[in-house]
């Protein structure tokens, strides 16, 4: 396979599932549409009452050939779901804004796509259930494509708990596919997930199943995790076609027989992908029986045998254990706690994945959209970065000193384990997380009080603050907040100053303006997510590099009305991501006064809001 050739067919792909939408219709879920009807007026079809007070689809008027725009609003939701009685069947070209909702399948299949061309943004498809195939998602001789999406706990007792394409094209783009199991059920009253006694292992791919001989599936910035087959292929079953991943993490997928991350009978390309941690009887990361090329990906810690096959092709690979005749690096790659959405592994410092890659295979960004040296790329999903917490890498490092004392520890003085502020090694070797929240163990200046047992605290330096516009700056504290982050407030000893976190759910880390008050001479702000909190003087919110606190949303939908700059942060000054076109219709998350925050072209950034028009909750 021709990578080039191969890359021009994914961007020809690309503008093929996105042209649906340019001339689209727009029509609203919210408590007089309900998205089942939103999808019949697209398909051309007569709504059903309730909630029918749709505006027509393009079909309706023109022989079921338009396309059609549906966004989610938050009057049509329940705490931020829509719960289904029925599979959603699309046949007509649909375009679905989700706008950070969920979609619960209570049971059935969420969507089933015959003939027709779904894209999915900003979307979560959860709890969808099949005793055929595709829980979640069914693609027959369609277009799919999904941005910014999660596809998660969905199960089928045949081919696809996640997705199952069969003859159809389809595109991942910033998506996790993940908790999705395939297994043969049985269906008793009241609960349809009870597995069968002595079930066959005819169930398959539970994260993605594709089998399209003429077809192409391609996978880029994205995460399959945590998926269940009771037959073949635990993440991903390519089963005939073409598929090309890339930037991607497969970790911790199981298969009952081969292949726990990928079983592959078709022809794939992969690149810039890092495979841990998976399951299976063979082939626990790739099990290959076809044409599959590898460039510049990690192979590590997969139960049985990282890989099984003969790869067409395997240059600037690590793979730990040497399979598939791996005559290249196998030490171990040395990396650091998972983190991210969706989750990645970024290489420890002294790691040799670290400018290691192939430079002819080198893709231009990682998983995160951070840049790579086009002549000294790092193997795997992810690219080293200055600046990663201070704790994932302390936390690797003593996990990894802990296993290597093992032997050792018998011989110590003291006969037993030994302890330190962080956690312990206990009498097996084993790492084991600190008894009680490390939040109680700060220096006086740093105050989080009650913060449950799950989340942990640990004052840093510049080091672990790692962001050179805050270090310049000259901030006063800074707190690294980790765990299962349940909201804390983060107070700080100090005469005057304002709080910005660097959130860990980005990287590079964005700076993110908390809202900021003062109590018993504190300086504090509520945190309700992982990253390093951080104090800074008054007068950084008015310096132009971030100026003004910024809010949360939900169901707020803006669109351009010119040519408008995509920005790293609510400020002019800040650096232009890309261009956004003028008409373009995107999903904001958060707000300043003047900034709203979105998901474009893979990308998170902030648009001003004197150039866009606002529908849904956008104050």
């Amino acid at each position: 396979m021709n990578i080039r050739r191969l890359i021009t067919s994914m961007c020809m792909l690309i503008l093929l599932l996105q042209a649906g939408s340019a001339l689209a219709a727009d029509i609203s879920v919210d408590a007089d549409c309900s998205l089942a009807n939103a999808i019949r007026s697209a398909n051309g079809e007569d709504q059903v009452a309730p909630a029918n007070s749709c505006e027509a689809g393009d079909a309706a008027a023109d022989d079921n050939t338009g396309s059609d725009t549906i966004t989610i609003m938050g009057e049509g939701t329940v705490d931020g779901t829509l719960s289904l009685d029925a599979t959603l069947d699309v046949t007509s070209e649909v375009v679905i804004e989700g706008m950070g909702f969920v979609i619960d399948g209570e049971g059935n299949r969420i969507f089933a796509v015959r003939e027709g061309s779904l894209t999915i943004k900003d979307l979560t498809v959860t709890d969808g259930w099949t005793q055929s195939n595709g829980g979640g998602i069914l693609a027959i001789d369609s277009q799919l494509a999904l941005y910014n999406s999660v596809v998660r706990h969905n199960y089928s007792a045949g081919a696809g708990g996640g997705i199952s394409a069969i003859d159809s094209e389809v595109l991942l783009i910033d998506s996790a596919v993940s908790s999705n199991e395939t297994r043969v059920w049985s269906a008793p009253t009241g609960d349809k997930r009870v597995t069968k006694e002595n079930a066959p292992d005819d169930s398959f791919g539970a994260g993605i199943y594709f089998n399209g001989p003429n077809n192409t599936l391609i996978i880029d910035k994205s995460g399959i995790s945590d998926n269940s087959a009771h037959g073949v292929g635990g993440g991903l079953y390519l089963s005939r076609g073409n598929a090309a991943i890339s930037n991607t993490t497969i970790s911790g997928n199981s298969a009952g027989s081969n292949g726990g991350g990928l079983m592959n009978r078709g022809t794939a390309t992969i690149t810039h992908v890092t495979i841990i941690e998976n399951k299976a009887e063979a082939g626990a990361g790739i099990y290959d029986e076809a044409n599959l090329e590898l460039y510049n990906s990690i192979l590590t810690g997969n139960v049985v045998g990282d890989c099984n096959g003969r790869l067409e092709a395997n240059i600037g690979n690590l793979i730990r254990d040497g399979s598939c005749e791996h005559a290249g690096l196998s030490a171990d790659p040395q990396l650091l706690l998972l983190a991210g959405a969706p989750a990645y592994y970024s290489p420890n410092l002294e790691s040799p994945v670290i400018d290691a890659g192939d430079s002819a295979y080198c893709l231009a960004n990682d998983q995160r959209g951070i840049l790579r040296a086009p002549d000294a790329c790092d193997i795997g999903a992810a690219e080293q970065e200055a600046g990663a917490f201070s704790f994932q890498i302390e936390s690797a490092v003593a996990a990894q000193a802990a296993t290597a004392s093992q032997a050792g520890d018998d011989d110590d003085d003291n006969g037993g384990a030994e302890t330190g502020a962080a956690g312990s090694s206990t009498d097996d070797g084993t790492w084991a997380e600190p008894e009680g929240s490390l939040c109680n163990m700060l220096p006086p200046h740093i105050v989080v009080a009650d913060a449950p047992d799950s989340t942990h605290c640990r004052e840093v330096d510049a080091g672990g603050v790692g962001n050179m516009t805050l270090i310049d700056y000259g901030f006063y504290y800074a707190v690294d907040i980790f765990g299962e982050i349940a909201p804390v407030d983060a107070c700080f000893i100090h005469d005057t100053g304002t709080v910005v976190l660097l959130d860990a759910a980005f990287s590079p880390r964005s700076i993110v303006p908390l809202r900021t008050w003062t109590a018993n001479g504190m300086i504090c702000a509520n945190i309700d997510r992982a990253g390093t909190v951080v104090l800074m003087p008054t007068d950084f919110l008015v310096s132009g590099i971030v100026s003004e606190p910024v809010y949360d949303l939900a169901g707020c939908s803006v669109t351009a009305t010119d040519i408008l700059n995509l920005r790293v942060n609510p400020s002019t000054s800040s650096e232009s991501l890309q261009a956004v076109p003028a008409g373009t219709q995107l999903g904001a998350t958060m707000r300043t006064t003047y900034w709203f925050r979105v998901f474009y072209g893979g990308r998170v950034g902030w648009l001003h809001g004197d150039y866009l028009n606002r529908a849904g909750a956008c104050e």
